[in-house]
């Protein structure tokens, strides 16, 4: 039963000497690994509105919502409900909408400091004001699958006015003819004028 006190005691002695094996967190940054998942934030420039992160969100910390009257969707993430799963970054279409930052204390008494919001503009359906998606979402769309988007006239109106090529008033109207169907439409509008003799 020597073994185990002489064992106790160099350990001790080493801690003295050395020093405890701890973290100086409040005076010194913690070294943080290479795979390490800190709180999330918005790429303004990259995140298309698509609402992806929103919907795989396990917490409900991310939070979207249309304002059909204003043309605006507003994506938040609340990060005091957030646990930092990277569940946003996996499922994000462009890759790099929602990246994880090495950022891990956000110990506040303002709980609106823990909020970060992004705005997309909406895309209305021109016929019954239903909401299409994001405007940038539809762009993003139109530009991966190329010159198969000339095949949809919603991805080719959007594409048209990128390049002022075609108006960006919307025309409402509830009379659907077969004429329409080169309009911003919603899927159920588009029905409509398909089935029009």
């Amino acid at each position: 039963m020597r073994a185990p006190k002489l064992r106790e005691l160099k350990e001790a002695i080493t801690a003295v000497i050395c020093g405890p094996y701890t973290a100086k967190f409040p005076a010194a940054p913690t070294p943080l690994p290479e795979t390490f998942r800190g709180c999330p934030r918005f790429n303004k420039d990259k995140c298309v509105g698509c609402g992806a992160c929103a919907n795989v969100c396990p917490s409900g910390a991310l939070q979207m919502d249309d304002d059909v009257p204003a043309r605006l969707r507003r994506l938040t993430i609340h990060l005091d409900r957030c646990i930092f799963c990277g569940q946003c970054q996996a499922n994000c279409l462009t890759k790099e909408g929602v990246k994880q930052t090495k950022e891990y204390d956000l110990a506040t008494t303002d709980r609106a400091s823990l909020r970060e919001r992004v705005e997309k503009a909406l895309l209305l359906c021109e016929a019954c004001g239903a909401t299409i998606g994001a405007e940038d979402h539809v762009r993003w769309v139109a530009r991966q699958i190329g010159p198969v988007a000339f095949a949809n006239p919603t991805l080719l109106l959007t594409a048209m006015q990128d390049l002022s090529l075609a108006d960006k008033a919307p025309k409402p109207s509830t009379d659907l003819r077969r004429g329409d169907r080169l309009r911003v439409l919603c899927p159920r509008c588009r029905q409509v004028t398909s089935l029009i003799a």
